[in-house]
């Protein structure tokens, strides 16, 4: 979907243990079939995807306000149950896909550091006002 191609500037809400939505503002992307977009693991986000499991993204077109929806189920990938190339190769596709830099000689250190983790939402549910 060429909307999900130019746009990158999401809103991601996912589900507190209390059962409160937590959202945070993040890049985001369709990457190989799932909507995609990396943390840190310690943050909120990744910490309700790995409880619960759903996750829901808000891509917005910042100049009209337009936006698209995906819901769904949701898997966090990350260092301590992802072998270490095929996180990478996530990262890179999902940094890539959102337009971020991913050829920097020290990427694999940095995401080894920062403990990034990549979340993939399989679409469940796509609406919006595009």
């Amino acid at each position: 979907m060429p909307f999900l191609e130019e746009n990158h500037l999401a809103v991601v809400t996912t589900v507190g243990a209390s059962g409160k939505a937590q959202s945070t503002v993040v890049s985001a992307a369709f990457y190989d079939g799932k909507m995609s977009f990396v943390s840190r693991a310690r943050t909120m986000k990744v910490k309700n995807v790995r409880r619960n499991g759903r996750c829901g993204v808000t891509v917005i077109r910042p100049h009209d306000t337009r936006y698209v929806t995906i819901e769904g189920p949701a898997v966090a990938h990350g260092w301590d149950d992802t072998p270490a190339g095929e996180l990478l190769s996530l990262l890179r596709g999902a940094y890539g896909a959102a337009g971020r830099e991913t050829g920097a000689d020290d990427f694999e250190s940095r995401m080894r550091e920062e403990q990034r983790n990549v979340v993939r939402i399989t679409p469940e549910r796509i609406y919006g006002s595009i």
